[in-house]
């Protein structure tokens, strides 16, 4: 799977104002790029990235500046062009591209300090090529304090020729100094059809009614419906679907699941992106659905994918909504401190299993 292979899809609004800037020769130095994990807002920094690094002059020479048409050459950009694929490589001598990622050397997985020291390597120098320079931060949400504070002394004077593209996913995790010193862009989510299309393009061997599920799972998220299909997490709410069925003879099975479950967390990172994907959909339709206190209805409103919706109207029948709204934030505080303190998932899953299960009356 290479999400990166695929053209752009979708946030054609802000592609038009970035392209229109870049004629007027009035770009910001910085732009912030928020809304959902997974919907492109790296791809789509890239994308630009490539854009002012390939450079438009020799293709205006050819064509002139009245049949040249911006967007169109940011799009047409793709792997046929070298500056694309050093771009999408991380290669480029004139862009930095910082990512946050769990492992054994970072296990917050933050973006920290020491990462930001290149920013000032490749800005406190000229361009390689005499052109832009640009710095992707992704996401700019994984900075601990010291990191953003690092990054905002180098927004508060910035580089000439330079441009930075910050990434969040959730806006209320930039500081207010940070926002003050960006143009602020929120993103969407994709359309169905586009979704469709990026997963079509990227996962083999799926069945079309199992595409179709991850569509409706994602919600317009194909970077998230690639992590759930990539880590298995819709495998495991299946399993948890079918023990539930079985009422309280499936308990023992529920608690072997949590614990495979668990145990994957320390093979897989990615796994826990999905788990709180998964969870926060579940808690949060399972209260809409006891507000509505009709399964028939939701069954027919909803475009919740197949893949929860037993296990949501599971909870709805059991729970009020104020009941799975609390359990839900007692959920996510939970899960935060096992998270950040390298805690043992394996006893966190059993946790959440059995605390969801022990008051169930199956019905």
């Amino acid at each position: 799977m290479n999400y990166e292979k695929n053209q752009l899809q979708g946030h054609t609004k802000f592609l038009n104002h970035f392209c229109m800037a870049n004629q007027a020769n009035k770009l910001h130095h910085a732009y912030l790029l928020y809304g959902s994990v997974g919907i492109g807002k790296s791809f789509l920094a890239k994308q630009l990235a490539a854009y002012l690094l390939e450079g438009r002059e020799q293709h205006i020479s050819i064509q002139g500046p009245a049949k040249f048409n911006e967007v169109e050459y940011a799009l047409s950009l793709n792997d046929g062009h070298s500056v694309w694929r050093q771009v999408f490589c991380h290669a480029h001598p004139d862009m930095i591209y910082l990512s946050s990622s769990r492992s054994e050397d970072n296990k917050s997985g933050q973006i920290k300090v020491e990462d930001i020291k290149s920013v000032k390597e490749i800005t406190n120098h000229q361009s390689g090529r005499g052109g832009w320079r640009i710095i992707i931060i992704d996401s700019i949400d994984d900075t601990n304090r010291n990191g953003a504070n690092a990054i905002l002394k180098i927004l508060e004077e910035p580089p000439n020729k330079t441009i930075f593209f910050l990434i969040s996913h959730n806006i209320s995790n930039v500081t207010a100094t940070i926002r003050s010193r960006c143009q602020q862009f929120k993103l969407y989510p994709l359309p169905k059809d586009k979704t469709r299309l990026i997963l079509e393009k990227n996962i083999q061997d799926v069945s079309s009614d199992q595409l179709e599920q991850l569509v409706l799972l994602c919600e317009g998220s194909p970077g998230m419906a690639l992590l759930i299909y990539k880590t298995g997490a819709d495998k495991y709410i299946d399993e948890l679907n079918e023990n539930l069925k079985k009422g309280r003879s499936g308990i023992e099975n529920i608690l072997q699941l949590s614990v495979k479950w668990g145990n994957n967390f320390s093979k897989n990172p990615e796994l826990y992106r999905t788990t709180k994907y998964i969870f926060d959909k579940l808690f949060s339709d399972a209260a809409f659905l006891a507000m509505e206190d009709d399964s028939e209805h939701y069954h027919s409103k909803t475009f919740t994918s197949n893949i929860i919706s037993e296990m949501v109207i599971t909870l709805a029948q059991n729970y009020t909504a104020v009941e799975l709204a609390n359990m839900h934030i007692d959920w996510q505080q939970a899960f935060r401190t096992v998270e950040t303190n390298y805690l043992d998932m394996n006893i966190f899953m059993q946790q959440t299993f059995y605390k969801i299960y022990s008051h169930m009356h199956i019905r």
